[in-house]
């Protein structure tokens, strides 16, 4: 069940009859909710100063199950029943400061939404600094704060046990997506250790460690790899085109990710259901070998749109890597 919450005050003419006069409004609004009312209070005006006291009321609506409410829609609808009770009243002057007002309904909370509009902010961003607001809110829903609104409503991070990782023996006994990562002379050991991690993260079959690439156990690969050195398998070749031979007799299509004349568009690469794939990533500097692009089948490349003509390339694989991932599994 969601619940609003609003505090109807009035310091203008018959202030009851006109808090009376908006709640029956809302209620005609939301037939088959239950309202909840606080006990009357009298106040001081805030924020500016006047003879007239105001009468605040603090009540909640308890939606039907099943029934929500859109922040804008609602603030729409209070602000027709305020002009339908005072025609033409607003709540300020021309110089912006508050004024004396008939009625004025403002928005405290809905449930434990955290919402922000130039036009609305929920919780009200005033309500812990007015006692008018506080104790009926206390009334109507013991120990509210502001502050716990904004706790409960805003993003928790999920912890370990609730991402339900894989153990290492878990991960190596599952299905694999149907992807090798080629690695063709990677000079950095810690560009080794982040692809190991995207591999792991995407469940990659198989890492092929090719010439100068580094192969683990290796501190500065762990730096970055963070134990998916352990759980992604992986073989050393001391030349590339030796591993890409091996992946052709096993049916694998090797995808060169490297700029050349022919290139596909990584965003228009449709991977066919059922294939193996390879994805070759080059060394940092002189990217793929060229000897190594000629043997490969497909050209991928990613489409940049900056002053800058490469990407790091760990971050060129953990792209690869997720485009092919997701339409491999049709989370396209």
């Amino acid at each position: 069940m969601s619940t609003i919450y609003l505090n109807l005050g009035s310091n203008l003419g018959d202030r009851r009859a006109n808090i009376e006069r908006a709640i029956l409004m809302l209620a005609s609004r939301y037939p088959r909710s239950r309202i909840r009312r606080a006990p009357e209070i009298q106040s001081d005006a805030w924020g500016f100063d006047t003879v007239n006291r105001f009468i605040n009321v603090g009540i909640a609506i308890d939606l039907p199950e099943g029934q929500q409410v859109e922040p804008l829609a609602l603030l729409d609808q209070i602000q027709a029943i305020e002009q339908i009770i005072a025609p033409g009243e607003t709540h300020r002057n021309s110089l912006g400061d508050y004024i004396d007002r008939s009625i004025d309904i403002d928005i405290i909370a809905i449930d434990d939404l955290v919402y922000s509009h130039p036009r609305l902010k929920i919780p009200h961003p005033h309500a812990a600094a007015r006692t008018f607001v506080m104790r009926p809110m206390h009334f109507l829903r013991p120990g509210w704060t502001p502050e716990s609104t904004m706790t409960a409503g805003a993003p928790r991070k999920k912890t370990t046990a609730e991402m339900h990782r894989d153990t290492i023996e878990q991960f190596h006994s599952k299905e694999k997506l149907p992807l090798i990562i080629v690695l063709d002379n990677i000079r950095s050991l810690n560009n080794i250790g982040a692809i190991f991690r995207t591999c792991d993260a995407f469940a990659v079959r198989h890492v092929c460690l090719c010439g100068i690439t580094a192969t683990p156990p290796s501190v500065e690969i762990h730096k970055t790899a963070l134990g998916a050195e352990d759980s992604v398998d992986w073989s050393y070749y001391d030349n590339t085109l030796e591993a890409i031979s091996v992946l052709h007799s096993r049916g694998y299509a090797v995808c060169c990710l490297e700029q050349v004349h022919g290139s596909v568009s990584l965003q228009d690469f449709a991977p066919t259901d059922g294939r193996g794939y390879a994805i070759v990533v080059g060394n940092e500097v002189d990217g793929v070998d060229p000897a190594v692009v000629a043997a490969s089948d497909i050209y991928l490349e990613i489409p940049q749109f900056g002053t800058k003509h490469s990407l790091n390339v760990s971050v060129s694989a953990a792209i690869a890597m997720w485009h092919i991932a997701m339409r491999l599994t049709g989370n396209t």
